[in-house]
């Protein structure tokens, strides 16, 4: 039996759900980077690492107001410092 386990596959409405059905939100995290897309978002398929990201994102909006360019740096500074930590 293969025990490489298949990430899930999600389309644009899915992140969207995931989002609190905020689809402007979750274009404005493609618009700064924060979730990528290569091709037309409502075309592209997005992973479960992908939902992770909005969903935390998401919720750094919903309780500090938080814009979406804000957002991402917050991301960003959370990420420098799990990084650290892994290495300290």
């Amino acid at each position: 039996m293969n025990n490489i386990q298949q990430d899930i596959e999600l389309s644009f409405d899915d992140l969207v759900r995931a989002c609190d059905n905020q689809s402007s939100w979750v274009l404005s995290l493609i618009a700064e980077s924060v979730i990528p897309a290569t091709q037309k978002p409502e075309l592209e398929r997005y992973t479960g690492y992908h939902m992770a990201i909005a969903r935390r994102a998401w919720r750094i909006h919903r309780d500090f107001d938080a814009s979406a360019s804000a957002t991402a740096l917050i991301l960003q500074l959370l990420d420098e410092v799990e990084d650290l930590r892994r290495r300290g």
